[in-house]
C-alpha cells in the first residue's frame, strides 16, 4: 500500500466531521477532534484528570450550548452536558466549583 493511500486511510478513520453546538442565541460553534475525543473528554473530566485549557475551552462550549449535531447522529454531547450539570435543583455546589476554578 502506497504512503499516500495509508495517510487517507487514517485520515479517514481519525479525523472526523466537525460537532457542531448550537446556543440558545442561534449562534453555532464546531468542535473538532480525532476519533473518540468526546468520549475522552468526558473520561478525563469525569475521572478528575488535570484538564488542559483546550478541554476546559470544550467543556464550557457543550455546558452553554442547547444542542449538538454530530457525526452519525452520536449523543456524546447531551451526555457531556448531563454530567457538567448535574441533577436540576441538586446540583452539588462543591462539584460546580471545582470545574469553574
Amino acid at each position: 500500500m502506497s504512503l499516500g493511500k495509508r495517510v487517507r486511510a487514517l485520515e479517514t478513520r481519525y479525523i472526523r466531521e466537525p460537532v457542531i453546538l448550537t446556543f440558545p442565541d442561534g449562534t453555532t460553534a464546531e468542535l473538532r477532534g480525532h476519533g473518540d475525543f468526546l468520549l475522552r473528554l468526558l473520561a478525563d473530566f469525569c475521572g478528575g484528570a488535570e484538564l488542559r485549557p483546550e478541554q476546559v475551552a470544550q467543556l464550557n462550549l457543550i455546558r452553554g450550548s442547547s444542542s449538538a449535531r454530530e457525526p452519525d447522529g452520536a449523543r456524546m454531547t447531551e451526555v457531556l452536558r448531563c454530567v457538567l450539570e448535574g441533577p436540576v435543583g441538586t446540583q452539588d455546589s462543591a462539584f460546580v466549583d471545582a470545574f469553574n476554578s
